[in-house]
């Protein structure tokens, strides 16, 4: 369903990513894992129209998203989760769920009711605001806002940061539960190894803005390659 080859993007004048190819089927979740600084976040930015293709190509379901902007792009099917979660922390969990139908504010409710089926921590929070969560309980509400723009892609950044164990658990398991039931498809960034392998069918190894290998996580000695990559020893 996606398809990314030679993508070169950056900052300023600044060049990040340097010939990026990657192919993504529907329903595979692919993890980046890399240190800090190697271009992961800059990948997902450049895929999302926030920053310029200024190489290569990136095409969703055979057509071209070169030029698109970040919109257009989301409604062709893309959602993006940023790490940081970037929520409208003034407005209630409820008008934070419903800023993520912007594509069909008319069914909004709806979609609102089906998303916190699968977040039911959201539902005795729907009046709170944003900001007065929990660092958990705003990741989940990120996680929802996304799907609530009823995705096909979704392109998530360090979900489990500074989460709590029991909510990173939860996030797992929505995820699974979309890829088995509507064919979801993810692009995964994150250093908890763990949480990549629980979920990822491979992991693609960043190093300076392109792809260095590929780890299969089921692989024997996939984890041990993974941690000295990233430096983790042990």
């Amino acid at each position: 369903m996606l398809e990314v080859t030679g993508l070169q993007s950056g900052y300023g004048r600044v060049p990040v990513l340097r010939g990026v190819d990657l192919a993504l089927q529907r329903g595979e979740c692919i993890g980046l894992l890399g240190r800090n600084g190697m271009g992961k976040t800059t990948l997902l930015r450049a895929i999302m129209g926030e920053l310029p293709t200024w190489g290569g190509q990136v095409v969703k379901d055979g057509r071209s998203l070169n030029g698109r902007a970040t919109q257009l792009r989301a409604k062709s099917g893309i959602g993006y989760v940023p790490q940081g979660k970037q929520l409208f922390k003034l407005l209630t969990v409820q008008e934070n769920l419903r800023m993520g139908c912007v594509k069909n504010f008319s069914a909004a409710s709806a979609r609102i009711a089906e998303v916190l089926t699968l977040l039911p921590r959201l539902v005795p929070l729907l009046d709170r605001p944003a900001g007065m969560l929990s660092g958990g309980e705003q990741q989940l509400l990120a996680l929802g806002r996304c799907l609530c723009g009823e995705p096909d892609l979704i392109l998530l950044d360090e979900p489990t940061e500074g989460i709590q164990p029991n909510i990173c658990d939860e996030i797992i398991d929505v995820l699974i539960h979309l890829r088995s039931e509507k064919s979801l498809s993810i692009i995964l960034v994150e250093q908890d190894i763990d949480f990549l392998w629980s979920i990822c069918d491979r992991v693609l190894a960043v190093d300076k803005g392109s792809i260095a290998k590929t780890i299969d996580p089921k692989a024997d000695g996939s984890t041990e390659e993974a941690k000295a990559f990233i430096g983790i020893e042990g």
